[in-house]
């Protein structure tokens, strides 16, 4: 049956049951998915840069480390885990601990930063304080979903 509009249908030899017919994503060596995972915690887009994704690759790099570095330049602050005051149970300040976790998912953009000094004094006077931790807090948290799908695509669950 040809369509109204004279034009041949191109997609309907690939087209079975409500979905196209493409070849199946593979998984990759165990090796090569660590690397990925690991390397898409250290530097954010490198683990699709390692499974040929090239264009994902580049715009997760532009987009986390783009975040980060704009909460730092608007006086964003580095958290590390510090000792609860009064001390509690905890024997950390749990806020602290999960603001750190959220920042540290950046990987090399948390490490550099803290390496340098950069962040580390925080000016919670400043107007744009909040701001800038809630750009790096999205960086690390955005960067732990990438490296997820790193993983879902080394494993071959994920195109």
């Amino acid at each position: 049956m040809q369509p109204r509009d004279g034009l041949t249908n191109d997609i309907a030899p690939n087209y079975a049951g409500g979905s196209f017919a493409f070849d199946e994503p593979r998984p990759v060596s165990f090796s090569r998915r660590a690397a990925a995972v690991v390397g898409a915690w250290l530097v954010p887009g490198a683990g699709h840069l390692l499974l040929g994704r090239y264009g994902r690759a580049a715009l997760f790099f532009i987009t986390i480390t783009g975040a980060f570095v704009l909460g730092l330049s608007l006086d964003g602050r580095l958290f590390w885990p510090t000792a609860a005051e009064p001390p509690t149970a905890f024997h950390f300040d749990l806020i602290t601990v999960l603001w750190f976790l959220a920042q540290i998912g950046s990987g090399l953009c948390y490490l550099v930063s803290y390496a340098f000094g950069f962040g580390t004094r925080p000016h919670p006077e400043a107007a744009t304080f909040e701001y800038g931790n809630t750009f790096m807090f999205l960086a690390g948290l955005l960067n732990y979903l990438v490296v997820h799908d790193a993983f879902d695509i080394a494993a071959g669950r994920k195109r």
